[in-house]
């Protein structure tokens, strides 16, 4: 098979809905394979970009037309999809399995639930919803190289000065967010500080205020 066409199995909207399966049926009835599907769903709509890119209508699609493929000629899928599908407990009939999940997934998607106290956010979720909130950590704090956190941050900033654009916005927004989905001390711990460690309110409003005096003392247009 093509490398690029393989990737139709193995890589993107596919491999991340057959990686959550596999997730749930290795938890042993720990994870509901309908709540990580919705949180597939709020991932993949949580911003106007992530929908515009891959809605999920184009995620079912995807599903059916593999689960075709699969029906049509199932060995021609590479070897790497048909440890996937072992993985997530396929059995023979691999198209079948995976319609079953594009027609789950419609079904969840007509009747989403995205409060987050009644679906709280898991790692995987963090991960993707704040990668550069992570990465700060392990580039600025962690080490121990500076002897505070604003000292860490100054020297973040000054880094990228004055290409910072493309670093600092993204970074404030995670930050804005982060306190917005975890209001609260207690809450922030028992949510994103157990998988992004350094953060905390206090840090992350800090983390705000040298980044918007950055960008007014270096980047706002003179009158």
């Amino acid at each position: 098979m093509i490398p690029h066409t393989g990737a139709l199995f193995t890589d993107g909207p596919v491999r991340r809905v057959l990686d959550l399966a596999a997730a749930v049926r290795n938890s042993e009835g720990a994870l509901s394979l309908d709540a990580e599907l919705r949180r597939f769903i709020r991932t993949t709509r949580v911003t106007v970009a992530t929908d515009w890119v891959c809605p999920i209508e184009t995620v079912t699609a995807l599903l059916d037309h593999v689960a075709g493929l699969c029906a049509d000629a199932a060995k021609a899928a590479p070897q790497e999809f048909h440890r996937l599908l072992e993985r997530v407990g396929a059995g023979t009939d691999a198209a079948a399995y995976l319609h079953s999940l594009a027609e789950r997934i419609r079904v969840l998607a007509q009747d989403p639930r995205d409060d987050y106290d009644e679906l709280p956010l898991t790692r995987w979720e963090i991960d993707i919803r704040f990668p550069r909130l992570s990465g700060f950590g392990v580039n600025w704090v962690y080490e121990g190289e500076y002897a505070t956190l604003q000292d860490s941050i100054q020297a973040a900033i000054d880094s990228e000065h004055p290409y910072c654009g493309e670093f600092l916005a993204p970074l404030a927004a995670e930050a804005q967010s982060a306190l917005v989905l975890f209001p609260g001390e207690q809450a922030m711990a028992d949510g994103l500080s157990a998988v992004v460690g350094w953060t905390s309110p206090t840090a992350l409003r800090h983390l705000l205020r040298a980044v918007d005096e950055h960008m007014q003392r270096e980047h706002t247009a003179l009158p």
